[in-house]
């Protein structure tokens, strides 16, 4: 083989050494997400806030069955719009945030709660919303109860 070949030969081979280490060795400071060293990190305090958005969810319409069955049939909207005010002060929620509208039917009253702003859940990557509307029956007895 001559010379000039064996001299390009090792100029290429040395140089591509030197590509190498270069390329692992700042291939750590090259990581996609930021200064995580677990990956997945972000997504599971992502999945963490939907948790926690689907246990206020499962709170708000728990506190609304609770108080619709404990609500007396004489005085039924007033007694149930005071019980769930009490269940909501635990979650900082006012109950004028609330729209309720009842509906009597085949001895079944529906309460439909309508919220009118959402429950906003902010990270640090990320803004999570939500309404807070619920539906609840319960069998309801009295005749031609109307509120």
């Amino acid at each position: 083989m001559n010379r000039k070949a064996m001299v390009f030969l090792y100029i290429c081979a040395i140089a591509f050494i030197i590509a190498i280490v270069t390329f692992y060795g700042s291939i750590g400071k090259q990581t996609p997400g930021g200064d995580t060293k677990l990956l997945g990190e972000k997504e599971i305090q992502l999945f963490g806030t939907y948790e926690q958005a689907e246990q206020d969810m499962y709170y708000i319409g728990l506190a609304a069955q609770i108080s619709a069955e404990r609500a007396s049939q004489e005085n039924f909207q007033e007694e149930f719009e005071a019980q769930f005010a009490k269940y909501l002060e635990k979650k900082s929620i006012t109950q004028e945030e609330y729209t309720f509208s009842y509906t009597e039917s085949a001895g079944t009253m529906t309460i439909i709660g309508t919220a009118a702003k959402d429950i906003v859940y902010e990270e640090e990557n990320y803004r999570y919303s939500l309404t807070p509307n619920f539906r609840v029956s319960i069998p309801f007895e009295m005749e031609g109860f109307i509120p």
